[in-house]
């Protein structure tokens, strides 16, 4: 195989790894937008939301590959230096890579979120109906806030195409018109009845990684309302949670001012005289 056909040949491999990745954020945004609801489990993983699992995947990957591509090459050099022992050492760093990049997957995946409204919540449910200081409420008030901050909307229409998500699934419609253009030198510089034809087939790459990158955007923009509602109704109940601790917290105890007052005149009558 030549060399233009070589480099088209891994253009569009990594186009098709890039469609599959597309094809699988378009599944779960529209499980997502199908399954939004209000969970309260104890111990649940840190993210609801079978989509946001799902990248953790690619991006993961591309930066374990990026890490242990240079970290390789790297060793590469200093074994053909014939220097065993910084080789060695080289190939220690890829293990410590390896191993750190899959628990901080691990924790990513299987840690709990105290920050989200629905374990601010139950914490507040175990707490109903006691009697807590103004401080620890307006604590949990402030937790509120942070748990508003983190849940608010990043599908804004207004700037929708500048999150990350949105330049992710629009990404490979640029490797797409890569390989186009990959395709398109190849069949000039080295021209074949057989392969004249690849550059029509070749112009269906961008088209359809627009095509994904639209449907997972618009199912992203559905989940995204889906559970904006769950998260409504959830912060909803927490605002009611968090004004009976503040009603308990500002009661005082029934007759204690009497009860005060008597034990005040009982110690002043058993004084000597």
């Amino acid at each position: 195989m030549s060399v233009p056909w070589a480099v088209a040949a891994i253009v569009a491999g990594v186009w098709l790894f890039a469609a599959l990745f597309q094809l699988g954020d378009i599944v779960t945004a529209f499980l997502d937008s199908r399954t939004a609801r209000d969970r309260d489990i104890p111990g649940r993983i840190a993210r609801e939301r079978t989509n946001q699992l799902f990248w953790i995947i690619p991006i993961a990957a591309l930066i374990s590959l990026v890490i242990g591509v240079g970290v390789d090459h790297a060793g590469r050099l200093f074994f053909d230096a014939q220097n065993p022992a910084i080789g060695s050492l080289f190939l220690l760093g890829v293990a410590v890579l390896v191993v750190g990049m899959g628990g901080l997957t691990l924790v990513a995946v299987a840690a709990t979120d105290r920050g989200s409204y629905a374990a601010l919540r139950r914490e507040l449910r175990d707490l109903e109906g006691e009697k807590l200081p103004a401080a620890r409420v307006a604590e949990f008030r402030a937790r509120l806030a942070k748990a508003d901050e983190r849940t608010r909307s990043r599908m804004r229409p207004t700037r929708l195409l500048l999150s990350t998500s949105s330049i992710l699934r629009l990404t490979p419609i640029v490797v797409g018109l890569f390989v186009l253009v990959a395709v398109w030198v190849a069949v000039a510089l080295v021209p074949n009845d057989q392969t004249a034809s690849l550059v029509f087939v070749a112009a269906l790459a961008p088209v359809l990684s627009a095509v994904f990158a639209v449907l997972g955007i618009r199912f992203s923009l559905l989940s995204d309302i889906a559970w904006r509602r769950v998260y409504g109704r959830q912060r909803a109940d927490i605002i009611g949670l968090l004004e009976g601790l503040e009603r308990t917290s500002r009661k005082g105890v029934a007759g204690l001012g009497d009860r005060v007052a008597r034990a005040l005149q009982i110690l002043r009558e058993q004084q000597p005289q």
